[in-house]
């Protein structure tokens, strides 16, 4: 993925050389004009753990259950460095004039993973005189819950654009700015168990009955001060970095672990600073 990114940037740089070669010709954009740009890099966005809901492994006619607990730190934000190998999400910009422009950026992600069955297996056999028989018996095989998980993210905020003497060449079709950003982010993480074992006085058989669908929620509020820079090799190409300057989350989390049952509840707060570089490669479209 490295590599693709590499060679896309030097694939770009070899096709505007020709246009950069004419000198002063204005490639920033101006008042009326609209961008929008692949955002490579990691947000500050949920990451719900699936360990937090439980596997239906039950036995003795219910009165047990493996379960995960909800954790006392926090277990439901991405706290690790960010990656140009990962995308982020799709910024759009609008220039209300030459130095304001409206941003707009989201993402959206969906993973799916189907259950298994439980399959009940043989206990071992013994011979006449009570041994156990190595290799007669075959293992039961525990089922699988079928998994889905919703993640969406999504920022709106206004950037002011500080601009330069064109005339000092080190600056020239550089475009500085600094922005504010109100952000949203939602998850959903759904664990529904189609079958497990269940102890029968030492042995085990498949049982379907009980389950349901147990649930993670979080939703998260905050807002975030921006700064970034791109670079205009022509009047359509760009590349650019942004930073997170300061950045503060509220975020409110809900398990279910057992339908019909109350929920498990968590809210966080955290802020950081100098956070979540990301790197654009962006167009502007008219």
């Amino acid at each position: 993925m490295c590599r693709k990114i590499i060679s896309l940037i030097s694939l770009s740089l070899l096709l505007c050389t020709a246009v950069y070669s004419q000198g002063k010709m204005e490639l920033l954009p101006k008042k009326g004009n609209f961008t929008v740009a692949l955002v490579l890099g990691d947000n500050d966005v949920t990451d719900i753990d699936p360990a937090v809901l439980p596997n239906y492994s039950v036995y003795d006619n219910f009165s047990n259950y493996y379960v995960s607990r909800l954790g006392a730190d926090d277990n439901f934000s991405v706290k690790q460095p960010a990656s140009i190998t990962n995308m982020a999400g799709v910024s759009l910009n609008y220039f209300l004039s030459d130095k304001i422009s409206l941003n707009l950026f989201g993402s959206y992600g969906y993973k799916s993973t189907p259950g298994e069955e439980a399959y009940s297996g043989v206990s071992p056999m013994s011979d006449s005189k009570g041994n156990v028989i190595e290799g007669s018996e075959i293992p039961a095989i525990q089922g699988s819950p079928e998994t889905t998980n919703h993640k969406l993210y999504l920022s709106a905020g206004a950037d002011y654009h500080f601009k330069f003497d064109q005339d000092v060449k080190a600056l020239r079709n550089t475009d500085f700015y600094l922005g504010g950003r109100f952000n949203f982010m939602y998850e959903r993480l759904e664990k529904n168990q189609i079958s497990w074992l269940k102890d029968d006085k030492g042995d085990y058989s498949v049982n379907s009955e009980g389950g349901g669908v147990a649930t993670a929620e979080a939703i998260g509020f905050g807002g975030a001060l921006v700064g970034g820079v791109d670079y205009y090799f022509t009047q359509s190409l760009f590349i650019g970095l942004e930073v997170n300057v300061f950045n503060f989350m509220y975020q409110h989390t809900e398990i279910v672990k057992m339908p019909g049952v109350q929920g498990a509840d968590q809210k966080t707060t955290f802020m950081n600073a100098m956070s979540y570089p990301r790197l654009k490669i962006g167009f502007k479209i008219f």
